[in-house]
C-alpha cells in the first residue's frame, strides 16, 4: 500500500497534535529541557512508527483523530481535508480519520473508524470538481446491511455528505470505497471522515433565494412561496388551471440544501419518491418537475411540499424552503 507525503503529514498531525496542544508550565520546561526534547522525539518516533504500521497493514486501517484540535476555519472549506472547520450556520465539523483510494492500483479500499455517537459525514478530496465519485458504504457491527452514502454533488460543491444515523451505541464503523459497477474513476481520491455538532443556539436563516422569472425560453414564473426550517417546514401553492403546461421547482437554502428530504403532493395525491431538497437555481438553469397539462376537471392545481429528516440534529440548523410554479405553452 502506497502512502504519499500528504497522507503521512495528515497522520503525523493527528497523532502528534494532542502532545503539541498540551500546556506545559514554563518553569517545568526550563527545569527539564532535555526531558522535554526526549518526549518530543518519542512522540514523533511513535507517529512515524504508526505510519509505517499503516503501510504494512494493507487496505484496512484505523485512524483516530485528536480530542483537542486547532480553532476551526469558518464557512468555506479552504483546505482539502481540514482537521476542523465550521459551516456558516455554526455547525462544527471535526475530522476523525483520513483514507486514500487509488483505483489505478486497487479495486477497493476498506478502513475502520472509531465514532462517538455524533452525526458522521464524509468530505471527499476529488481529483476534479467534475469527477463522478465512487461508491461509499458503511458497515456497522450488529447491522445486517450496509449503509450507502451518496457523494454526487460533493465534488462540485466542496461540501461534506452526511451519513444516515448509526444505531445507538455504535462505536466503530467500517467503510468500503469502490467504483460503481461499469464506471471508471479518474485519479486518486482522498476522504476525510468527520463528526459534526450543530450550534447550541440556532441562527436565523438567511433570506430565501428568489426563483428565476424564466427558465429557458419557455417556462414563466406564475407564483412562488417560501418558509423557514425548522419552523413551518412546508409550503402550499394553488394556481388556476389555464390549460397550459405546469412545472414545479423546489429548493432549499442555507447549509441544508441537498441534506433534507422533501415530499410532494399535487391536488392531495402524493408524487412517489422522497428526494433531496436541491440547492437554489444558478445562472446555468434549474431542475424542474414537468407536470404537463392538467385535466380539465381540475379547476385549480394545489402543490404542497414538506421537508423531512431522519437526522434529529438538523432541527438545530437553519434553512429555507422555496416552491415555485411555472407554466408554458403546449
Amino acid at each position: 500500500m502506497h502512502i504519499d507525503q500528504g497522507e503521512l503529514r495528515d497522520l503525523l498531525d493527528e497523532r502528534s497534535r494532542p502532545a503539541l496542544d498540551r500546556p506545559i508550565p514554563w518553569h517545568s520546561l526550563r527545569a527539564g529541557t532535555r526531558g522535554a526534547r526526549r518526549r518530543r522525539l518519542s512522540a514523533v518516533t511513535a507517529a512515524v512508527t504508526v505510519a509505517v504500521a499503516v503501510v504494512a497493514a494493507g487496505t484496512v486501517v484505523s485512524l483516530r483523530g485528536p480530542d483537542q484540535v486547532d480553532q476551526p476555519t469558518t464557512a468555506n472549506v479552504t483546505e482539502k481535508l481540514p482537521i476542523q472547520y465550521e459551516e456558516s450556520d455554526g455547525t462544527l465539523y471535526r475530522r476523525l480519520a483520513t483514507a486514500t483510494f487509488d483505483p489505478s492500483r486497487e479495486e477497493s479500499r476498506t478502513f475502520q473508524v472509531e465514532v462517538s455517537g455524533k452525526p458522521v459525514a464524509i468530505l471527499p478530496d476529488c481529483p476534479s470538481p467534475k469527477a463522478a465519485p465512487p461508491q461509499v458504504r458503511a458497515r456497522v457491527p450488529g447491522l445486517n446491511k450496509d449503509l450507502p452514502l451518496f457523494l454526487m454533488n460533493s465534488c462540485a460543491r466542496g461540501k461534506a455528505a452526511d451519513m444516515q444515523p448509526f444505531p445507538a451505541g455504535t462505536r466503530t464503523v467500517r467503510f468500503t470505497v469502490k467504483p460503481y459497477p461499469g464506471s471508471t474513476l479518474p485519479g486518486k481520491w482522498r476522504f476525510g471522515v468527520y463528526e459534526w455538532t450543530p450550534p447550541t443556539t440556532i441562527k436565523t436563516a438567511s433570506p430565501p433565494v428568489d426563483p428565476p422569472a424564466k427558465i429557458g425560453k419557455d417556462l414563466s414564473l406564475v407564483t412562488k412561496g417560501s418558509t423557514t426550517w425548522p419552523g413551518t417546514r412546508e409550503v402550499t401553492l394553488t394556481v388556476p388551471n389555464r390549460g397550459r403546461g405546469l412545472a414545479i421547482v423546489t429548493y432549499c437554502g442555507d447549509g441544508l440544501a441537498e441534506r433534507l428530504n422533501q415530499k410532494l403532493w399535487v391536488n392531495g395525491r402524493p408524487v412517489k419518491g422522497s428526494i433531496d431538497c436541491s440547492a437554489p437555481p444558478t445562472t446555468s438553469g434549474a431542475g424542474y418537475l414537468d407536470m404537463g397539462k392538467r385535466p380539465r376537471s381540475e379547476k385549480t392545481t394545489t402543490i404542497r411540499v414538506r421537508l423531512e429528516t431522519s437526522i434529529p440534529e438538523y432541527l438545530q440548523r437553519p434553512g429555507t424552503l422555496t416552491l415555485a410554479v411555472y407554466d408554458y405553452d403546449l
